[in-house]
């Protein structure tokens, strides 16, 4: 979303970007420039209701869109006319809601798949800052803060063992 963001993505093998900053309009043209006209296959939403209009203007003719969060909000327009005619995919789940076997079943594909690229270093978690549980008003601050570029987390600290 920025140009400091873009940045650090481009350490991690970034190809291209856009800060966008707040303005989701500036995300579906930038994606009609990058794609010729044509938009893009897949868009894995984190946001939800402040982008669904600017996602749907950058898919693809039969393009999808996975919808995982609702951080910009959990309801919005949708025109379905523009669903109808460009035949588009929209698919939202959430951990959460599924049924002790298929997270059972999420964990076993992640051992299988994703645990052996992180062991050979792949594969790398990406930590932007690190608070004690005394520290967690300083940790929400930085998640607000929108800033962060990786996980903020909260380090537990057993006392008996020190």
């Amino acid at each position: 979303r920025t140009l400091h963001l873009l940045r650090r993505a481009r350490e991690f093998g970034l190809d291209y970007g856009v800060a966008i900053g707040d303005d989701p309009r500036v995300f579906a043209e930038a994606v009609r420039e990058w794609s010729k006209g044509a938009g893009v296959n897949v868009i894995l939403d984190l946001v939800g209701a402040s982008y669904l209009e600017a996602n749907l203007d950058a898919l693809a003719r039969r393009g999808r869109m996975l919808l995982v969060g609702t951080l910009g909000g959990s309801s919005g327009s949708l025109d379905f006319r523009q669903m109808l005619g460009k035949r588009l995919q929209l698919t939202g789940t959430v951990l959460r809601a599924r049924s002790t076997e298929e997270k059972a079943s999420a964990v076993r594909r992640f051992n299988a798949h994703v645990v052996p690229l992180l062991a050979r270093g792949l594969v790398r978690p990406v930590l932007d800052a690190a608070f004690t549980l005394d520290e967690a008003r300083a940790a929400y601050e930085r998640l607000e803060s929108n800033a962060t570029f990786g996980k903020v987390v909260l380090v537990m600290s057993d006392k008996k063992s020190r």
